[in-house]
Formats: structure tokens, C-alpha cells, sequence
């Protein structure tokens, strides 16, 4: 057998093989695809629906937040919420959102409450469940807890990963196929040339979905064996004083912020994470001048009644672990650069989800199969376990 005849052999292969798993898993893969570009701009999403979320100041007062500032905003927040305990307050990205903070009642219910920064007035308040929250987490973990959920959906990370690389290697013409969209043909060269052009263009993006996945997956087995990329936060020792968290005063806030500034060079500090009890720190977040990492890379822990400075990190301190695992999330969502590194990865999303769906259009077309396969009612059991335990997931927020 010559080799010529050899490769026609694989590749014809390695075609079928690109059809199976598009069309047999393209139920479970779809939805990953779709809610997963929604993500990227759900928050935006959010903003549409919810007034309080939007901002009015004009941009140009951006990252020139000062101490006092802060002290403002916690303090209208304890002011309009006295019986409330503030968790969280912070920036949610982009001057077109108000700052947000998260408020629990004397009852262990939890709320969203947006104040805008610059008047320091609180303008409303929103549930739990947000946008951002619903299509984050079904994304993620199909609404399961992290295990089944993150491991089921980040090994379709392998079919995608399987999906490019037969489709790369089975694509002749290059060059014409990233071009050619010819629609006087019939609707099957229609799909097959559509298919080929989001398929080569998405390349490098597909490649960032694949490569970060991975990255969670692996980031989950390290908690499965015991251990953690991010380092735990220090812990104080519980003695319950006139200072404790649930009189935790604006002016702490403030010398807070300002140590907490002095800390690390370079820096904005863009969110708050309160003590949750008399044994949790003080943390302040913020960004540097690398945009590709998440916020909690610099961070500054104090003790909540002292103020004692009990811990800094930023990227130059940081294990390598710790360090690659904070690109994760701006390079699977696509937030590092604002809403037009946002609205990019939202692009190849739509691209990327519609090669899920031109591929089994032109399986369907070709094979003419009018019922379920096999392996996709295999499948459907992961859509069953996602039903039973949304039940779970949205009691959390009723």
C-alpha cells in the first residue's frame, strides 16, 4: 500500500472521527458553548436590567478613587442597611457600573447593593440571582456542585481539543477555505464553507478555551488531592472587642485603604472583602499593571482590630502556580481589556458555538438521521443530573 494511499486512509478517519464526536456530543457541548459566551457579557446583561447597576459619572474620574471615597460608600451602605452586615464591596470592572457590595441581614439572607461612587449614594439594591450568576454557574457546573460539574464540563475541553485537531488536519486549501463563503451552491457547501471559516478563524481562540479548561481541570485535581494554588488567608486570633466585624467602623476602612496602598507598588485597589467573623482578616484586591491577571493577584490582609499588616501579595512574591492560575479567568472570559476584549471573545463564542451547530447540520443533512443516536441519549443524562440539582441551586437564592 503506497503512502499516499496510507493518508487518504487516515485522514478519512480522522474526518469520521470529527463528525462522531460533533454530532454525537453536540447536545452537551452546545449548551457549554452558548452559556459560556453569554458570560462573557453578562454582567453587561445585568446592567440592561437592573438601574441601580448603571453608573452616571463620566468615565474620566476612573481609578482616582481615594480612601475617602471608600470610607463614603461603606458608610451609606451601613447607614441604609444599619441591621445588614457588608461582606464584600467593590468595583465591577468598568466606569458604566456602579460599585457593588454584598450585604447579609441579621437573618443570613444576602442581597447586591450598588453605590455610586463618586455621590457615595446608595441606588438600589438587586437579589443574588443575577444574570451573571445564572449563566456563570450553569456554564461552569451545569448548576451540580463543583464535583460532577466542573470535571463534566471541562472534559469536553478533550472533545474540543479533539474537534480542531481533526478539523485542522482534514481542511485542504488553507488560504481559500478562510474566505470562501459561496451561497448559490446549495445549503450544504453553504454549512461546509461556513464551518470552515469559523472554524480557522477561531483557531487561536478555540486553542485560549481548550488550554485554559484544562488549566481548571487541573486546578480541581489539585483540590481533590488535599492542596491549593492559592496560599489561605491568614487567620487572627477570635477576640471579640468593641472593634469586632459587626461594628466595623468607616474609619478603619479608610486607615485600612491607606496602608493597604503604601503595601504594593503600582497598584489600584478595586475591591473590600470584610471579616466574616472575629477570626477572618481584612483583604484588600486590587489590579497592577498586568491586565491578563485577576484582581485577587495583589492582595493585602490585615487584622481586623489592629490593623496589623499580616500579609502582601502581588506577582513578584507569588509560586508559579499561584501565579499562572490567576490568568485563568481573564483569558477564559475574555474581561482583560474592558468591553472590547469582551465583545471579541463574545464574537468567537457566537463563531465557535455555531461550528457545534453547522456541524450537525451538515451530518443531519448527510446521514438524514431523524432520531436520537445512541450516544447522544447517553448523554442525556447529564442534562437530567443538571435538572435534578438546579432544585438545589435555586434555593439557595429564594
Amino acid at each position: 500500500m503506497s503512502n499516499k494511499t496510507q493518508q487518504r486512509k487516515f485522514l478519512k478517519k480522522l474526518y469520521h472521527l470529527h463528525a462522531w464526536v460533533g454530532f454525537q456530543l453536540a447536545l452537551v457541548m452546545f449548551v457549554i458553548l452558548a452559556t459560556g459566551t453569554i458570560a462573557t457579557l453578562s454582567n453587561e446583561i445585568d446592567w440592561l436590567v437592573h438601574e441601580p447597576m448603571r453608573a452616571s459619572t463620566p468615565s474620566e474620574k476612573s481609578h482616582s478613587l481615594q480612601a475617602q471615597d471608600w470610607r463614603a460608600m461603606y458608610e451609606a451602605i451601613k447607614a441604609q442597611y444599619p441591621d445588614s452586615k457588608v461582606l464584600t464591596l467593590g468595583s465591577m470592572g468598568e466606569d458604566y457600573f456602579n460599585y457593588r457590595a454584598r450585604v447579609t441581614n441579621a437573618q443570613g439572607q444576602g442581597r447586591y447593593v450598588y453605590v455610586d461612587p463618586w455621590t457615595h449614594e446608595v441606588t438600589g439594591e438587586t437579589s443574588l440571582l443575577t444574570v451573571q450568576r445564572v449563566f456563570r454557574d450553569l456554564h461552569r457546573y451545569l448548576f451540580m456542585p463543583a464535583f460532577p460539574g466542573l470535571p463534566i464540563v471541562t472534559a469536553f475541553a478533550f472533545i474540543l481539543l479533539i474537534s480542531l485537531y481533526t478539523g485542522l488536519k482534514t481542511t485542504r486549501n488553507w488560504k481559500t477555505a478562510l474566505w470562501r463563503i459561496r451561497t448559490q451552491q446549495g445549503a450544504r457547501i453553504l454549512l461546509s464553507d461556513l464551518h470552515k471559516v469559523f472554524g480557522l478563524w477561531g483557531i487561536w481562540f478555540t486553542s485560549v478555551i481548550i488550554i485554559t479548561s484544562f488549566w481548571y481541570l487541573f486546578e480541581f485535581g489539585v483540590r481533590v488531592a488535599g492542596s491549593s494554588l492559592e496560599p489561605s488567608a491568614p487567620t487572627v486570633n477570635a477576640v471579640v472587642t468593641q472593634n469586632s466585624p459587626s461594628r466595623f467602623s468607616g474609619s478603619q476602612l479608610e486607615q485600612g485603604f491607606i496602608q493597604a496602598q503604601q503595601s504594593i507598588d503600582n497598584w489600584t485597589i478595586t475591591a473590600v472583602q470584610f471579616p466574616r467573623d472575629d477570626s477572618s482578616v481584612l483583604r484588600f484586591k486590587g489590579v497592577g499593571d498586568n491586565p491578563l491577571l485577576r484582581e485577587r493577584a495583589h492582595k493585602v490582609d490585615f487584622h481586623p482590630y489592629t490593623l496589623q499588616r499580616l500579609n502582601v501579595q502581588y506577582p513578584g512574591n507569588m509560586t508559579m502556580g499561584n501565579y499562572l492560575n490567576e490568568y485563568a479567568d481573564p483569558l477564559h472570559f475574555g474581561y482583560f481589556a474592558g468591553l472590547t476584549s469582551k465583545l471579541i471573545w463574545f464574537v468567537f463564542g457566537v463563531a465557535l458555538t455555531g461550528l457545534s451547530f453547522t456541524g450537525v447540520l451538515m451530518t443531519w443533512k448527510r446521514t438524514k438521521s431523524a432520531r436520537l443516536t445512541r450516544a447522544q441519549i447517553a448523554t442525556l443524562p447529564i442534562f437530567a443530573l443538571s435538572a435534578f440539582y438546579f432544585v438545589f441551586w435555586i434555593q439557595r437564592y429564594l
